[in-house]
């Protein structure tokens, strides 16, 4: 089985991507925004942008095309800053990218006091040393100089005219809303995608915290939708065309100078297992002991000396010997000459003892809570992972002007060429993402049956694949002339099976009866299909019953024989009878989508590179306008 989980992105490609943004229009601009300023006013508040960019990758908060398109989503400031994603690695890069100007205002004066301190005992080196302290200092006193111009320069801001600028908006804006601080798009055209898929991933980051907190509550969500609002910061876009082609998303009645606000569209596990106290207990429990040595060394030390006033070898008369034999109590035994006299002594000794051998179950149970305390955090990191994992879209031809159509409708939007991907006895071809959906493209021989056929290929392409959706692509006959073209495209929202049939005798001419399966479409690519015709451009689209045949029908008496058996056919294809057989025992939701070539008699050639690429761009074109998506 192909693994569609998304490909992490590596710190070499935020690397280059904090470079194009860099080399941008705005480049400077944006990373200004995106890093911000800290109190100082002259450190930058976040790291470096390839280190920013990694841990908004590693947290689910970058929004991936490729190095030339992506976008940074940002939480408000006001709730909580805990943030998805777990490990040593990832908790380091986060420090070093939310802490960075503490950094740098603590550490080169911490280096160079440091540096002094190891140089004073050499002579030569003393200038050095006048050199690195004073030097530490400056460094101190310029930043807590700015830090306090800063402040008062804030202030003023607050309570004078700026106070209600558009500046001050889209700050206020950022501590109450999900912003995205960083967008950068060479490619214009794939603006929209970007726009959209950054929505889709703010609605499951919302939506996997929301369900995580309401699990603690004991509360099941069926149905939700999320209220969120986007907060685009126009400073933090790196080219003035994307800026132009997101104002048409934006709220006119927000202040476009600053922002654009982009408005949304208006089973529970048991709490108890989630209500999980962390290890800390352990901490407390070892204090505890710690203090009821001290104070217990305290208390023999005093009922030995009331019993033996003078000196008493091998009595724990003092602190020190009192102490030295209840620590060694801890372990079960009594030191070589060391023995009280007194029982409350002896009590207290194997009291001890005892909360010795309790600190074993003590720090088993601390450890096992803590590892699952760790594990319920860290929940909304997991099912965040499960949620932005693409959907798989399977496409299958049966001829080559059918495979290359579907190869360069997909190359024109995603510039993926094929990867041949080997599956059993069958070649996949990996086409790449479009929005946020995985395409793959398999070709059988034409019609169902056959061990090349469209049943047995498509049947073990699924068990292997295991993709989310199938649609059959290709060329098929019209059966109206009239009211069709060549080149117009059929969608099967009904598919008839016309080989399984009865012929009897009707007093010497044959009486058919069709027994093969009529069958509707998956609902949910029929609807794709049909919001997708709104907006398309291209060639005629036809929705209705279609037939399927494993016969080649190039012979009008038989053609026009098969409408008198169904008169509502829009055309006739070969494959789909067997795709609907391995899809619905799979239950894959299945359709097909052809385009006429011919009239089902008089067949030539001419027509089926236009008519697979009308299919294939139809296809395309719904699964670039994100109906595929996960999140939808």
């Amino acid at each position: 089985m192909i693994d569609s989980t998304p490909a992490p992105v590596s710190f070499a490609q935020c690397r280059r991507a904090a470079r194009a943004v860099r080399a941008a229009e705005y480049g400077r601009r944006a990373t200004a925004t995106v890093r911000g300023r800290g109190i100082s006013g002259l450190l930058p508040a976040r790291g470096p942008l390839a280190v920013l960019l990694y841990v908004a990758a590693r947290e689910g908060r970058l929004v991936w095309q490729s190095e030339r398109g992506f976008m940074v989503l940002e939480p408000p400031l006001l709730i909580s800053r805990r943030f998805l994603g777990a490990g040593i690695g990832l908790r380091l890069l986060r420090l070093v990218d939310r802490h960075w100007q503490t950094l740098l205002f603590a550490g080169p004066p911490t280096l160079a006091l440091s540096a002094a301190a190891s140089l004073l005992p050499f002579r030569d080196a003393r200038l050095a040393v006048l050199l690195l302290a004073p030097a530490a200092l400056l460094h101190v006193a310029v930043l807590m100089a700015a830090m306090v111009v800063t402040s008062g320069w804030a202030l003023w801001r607050s309570f004078g005219a700026e106070g209600a600028g558009p500046r001050a908006v889209a700050e206020s804006l950022a501590g109450n809303h999900w912003t995205v601080p960083l967008c950068h798009q060479e490619d214009v055209r794939r603006t929209d995608e970007l726009l959209r898929r950054t929505t889709g991933r703010l609605r499951t980051l919302v939506a996997v915290r929301a369900e995580a907190a309401a699990a603690d509550l004991g509360f099941q969500v069926q149905r939700g939708e999320s209220a969120e609002t986007l907060v685009v910061l126009r400073r933090g876009i790196t080219t003035e065309t994307v800026r132009r082609r997101l104002d048409a998303h934006g709220d006119s009645a927000a202040d476009p100078v600053e922002v654009l606000v982009l408005h949304p569209p208006s089973t529970a596990s048991d709490p108890g297992d989630r209500r999980v106290d962390s290890g800390s207990f352990l901490l407390w429990y070892l204090s505890g002991a710690a203090v009821a040595v001290l104070v217990a060394a305290q208390l023999i030390a005093g009922w030995e000396r009331a019993v033996c006033p003078g000196e008493c070898p091998g009595r724990p008369v003092t602190y020190g010997s009192a102490l030295r034999w209840v620590s060694q109590r801890l372990l079960l035994s009594d030191p070589a000459g060391l023995t009280p006299a007194t029982v409350q002594a002896q009590v207290i000794g194997w009291l001890l003892g005892i909360m010795a051998l309790m600190a074993v179950p003590v720090t088993f149970v601390a450890v096992r809570q803590q590892a699952k305390a760790l594990r319920i955090a860290t929940e909304p990191h997991r099912r965040l992972n499960r949620s932005m994992m693409p959907t798989k879209l399977l496409i299958v031809v049966a001829t080559t002007e059918e495979r290359d159509a579907v190869f360069r409708s997909v190359a024109a939007v995603n510039g993926t060429g094929p990867e041949r991907r080997r599956l059993g006895d069958h070649t996949v071809f990996a086409l790449g993402r479009i929005s946020e959906a995985d395409l793959y493209v398999v070709q059988s021989e034409q019609a169902s049956g056959g061990p090349s056929g469209s049943a047995l290929v498509v049947s073990s392409v699924l068990d292997q694949l295991a993709p989310d959706f199938l649609v059959a692509v290709g060329i098929c006959c019209g059966t109206r002339p009239g009211r069709q073209e060549l080149g117009h495209i059929l969608v099967s929202a009904q598919l008839r099976m016309m080989d399984h049939r009865r012929v009897g005798d009707a007093g010497g001419e044959p009486l058919v009866t069709l027994r093969g399966d009529k069958v509707s479409a998956s609902p949910v690519l029929l609807d794709r299909l049909r919001a997708a015709e709104i907006d398309w451009t291209g060639a005629k689209v036809h929705f209705g019953l279609m037939l399927s045949s494993s016969v080649l029908i190039d012979f009008a008496p038989l053609r026009d024989r098969m409408m008198e058996e169904e008169r509502d056919a829009l055309g006739a294809e070969m494959e789909g009878g067997g795709i609907h057989a391995a899809a619905t025992r799979r239950h894959v939701p299945w359709i097909v989508v052809k385009a006429i070539s011919d009239w089902g008699a008089g067949k030539t050639d001419e027509a089926h590179v236009p008519a697979a690429r009308n299919a294939a761009d139809f296809v395309v074109h719904m699964v670039s306008d994100g109906a595929l998506d996960p999140q939808t």
